[in-house]
């Protein structure tokens, strides 16, 4: 009986450690906000990116940004052709499918305020991401000229975070069902 608890305090201890070596690195996947000024492209893939609208907001009411409004031709006298939501002008979150190929100008646009002419921002479809080729073995022949045999190797890939979730919380379930005994 008295091995018991010095054992399952030891087990407690590394589950605790092994739950923070697997979160920590899903937790700093998070990329940064991106503070947004009027005129800026923004290229946009698949991957979310966090955007802070603040700096789109009219300087004399600083009313809060509502929608992303794209016109026709670019100009706001014209016909709205699509708007987004902005739920949070200062933590707002995009990629590619929010915009399903209708990339262009957007212009600010506030319930208190309307349209904020000078402050717009264009959005641009970013570049598939291009894989590289490295030449990893060269072999001479000395009949023929040199030849070069190459071949691509496979780019690594960090684990899914949300498989590192997961496993973290089961390890916390497993802390919690080893504290109980």
């Amino acid at each position: 009986m008295a091995y018991e608890k010095p054992t399952s305090r030891h087990l407690l201890v590394i589950l605790l450690v092994l739950s923070l070596a697997l979160t920590v690195p899903a937790a700093a996947q998070e990329t940064g906000t991106r503070v947004v000024q009027p005129g800026e492209t923004i290229e946009v893939g698949a991957e979310p990116i966090v955007l802070d609208l603040i700096g789109l907001r009219n300087a004399s009411s600083f009313n809060a940004i509502t929608e992303l409004r794209k016109y026709q031709g670019d100009n706001p006298a014209r016909s709205v052709q699509r708007v987004i939501g902005v739920p949070k002008d200062s933590y707002f979150k995009i990629n590619s499918h929010t915009f399903k190929g209708h990339y262009g100008r957007y212009f600010a646009y506030s319930k208190e305020d309307g349209v904020i002419n000078d402050s717009s921002i264009v959005f641009v479809q970013a570049p598939p991401p291009t894989v590289t080729v490295t030449p990893t073995e060269t072999s001479t022949v000395t009949e023929a000229p040199t030849a070069t045999a190459t071949t691509a190797t496979e780019p690594t890939r960090a684990p899914l975070p949300g498989l590192i979730a997961v496993t973290a919380i089961a390890l916390a379930g497993l802390l919690g069902i080893a504290q109980k005994r």
